[in-house]
């Protein structure tokens, strides 16, 4: 069985309703440890498979929008969706410059998906078409460019709407350009470690600040969008971090010196972040302590 889907999988399974009932059954917190009996049940691979295809998806509901064109935040390993009409042609409009090496389409029978190229302000511009030739009828498109891979999940809507054209922001190229030119005033010096459970899959891969903003980096394939739940520990307590997305960072508008994401409920999983230097650090290393 893939660790990296059991985890996902797992994640999601303790973030919901239901998981937390099967939780108290005995279902198993980690694939580690998920040994069959009575009273506990291992998620199957069709499951874990299952779970890591939704943890990866955006839905429609999830982009932004510029008149009638969707504009997802782009990010590797996600799954795009794109609801269609047997009645009308849908866009996907890739980057400005951005050159198609390959599309591919599950299903080229009842689905039409053809390339064009329009011409934008600053480039040549990549443009799939797409329309489905009956009802009811779903499929997977594969655009590869020299640039990226997205992955599209296309279906026939249930009602006269659909998407008129779909297109990306790409907010870590933007990180990386705008990173490159202030890399001499970011602070990298933050910790990251699993203090309780296993280290899991979506443990951030790097933490640093800009003085004003503190960013929680994942790996790529990661779905930052079902990461649990980032605390901030104060002097209080723990506190529920306002952040927002971008790309493959959790942005926090605030800089800390402690915090937590967590993961489940009678035996959660939780990675701490610790930024060196912090007040209790110093008061620990002045103690002969261990940070």
């Amino acid at each position: 069985m893939n660790m990296r889907f059991a985890f996902v999988a797992l994640a999601l399974l303790s973030a919901t309703p239901a998981a937390h009932a099967q939780d108290q059954a005995g279902v198993a917190q980690s694939s580690d440890q998920c040994v069959p009996t009575r009273r506990v049940r291992c998620p199957t691979a069709a499951e874990i498979l299952a779970a890591a295809n939704a943890a990866a998806r955006q839905r429609a509901d999830d982009a932004d929008f510029a008149g009638a064109r969707h504009i997802y935040a782009y990010a590797p390993g996600a799954i795009y969706e794109l609801i269609a009409n047997t009645n009308y042609v849908s866009a996907i409009l890739l980057e400005p410059g951005e050159a198609v090496t390959a599309i591919a389409a599950g299903d080229t029978t009842r689905w039409m998906v053809t390339e064009a190229e329009a011409e934008s302000a600053s480039a040549a511009r990549a443009v799939v078409l797409v329309k489905p030739m009956a009802a009811g009828v779903r499929t997977n498109i594969i655009i590869i460019t020299d640039r990226r891979t997205y992955t599209i999940e296309a279906r026939v809507g249930t009602s006269e709407a659909y998407a008129v054209e779909i297109a990306w922001s790409y907010p870590e190229a933007a990180a990386e350009h705008a990173g490159a030119a202030q890399a001499d005033t970011l602070n990298f010096a933050y910790r990251v470690r699993t203090v309780r459970g296993q280290t899991p899959v979506w443990s951030p891969a790097r933490v640093f600040d800009d003085g004003a903003r503190t960013y929680v980096e994942f790996a790529p394939g990661v779905a930052v969008r079902e990461m649990p739940p980032l605390f901030v520990i104060t002097a209080e307590g723990a506190e529920l971090a306002n952040y927002r997305v971008a790309g493959q960072r959790l942005v926090v508008d605030r800089l800390f010196d402690r915090a937590e994401l967590r993961m489940g409920v009678r035996a959660p999983v939780i990675v701490r972040i610790e930024r060196h230097g912090a007040p209790a650090e110093r008061r620990r290393a002045r103690r002969g302590g261990r940070p």
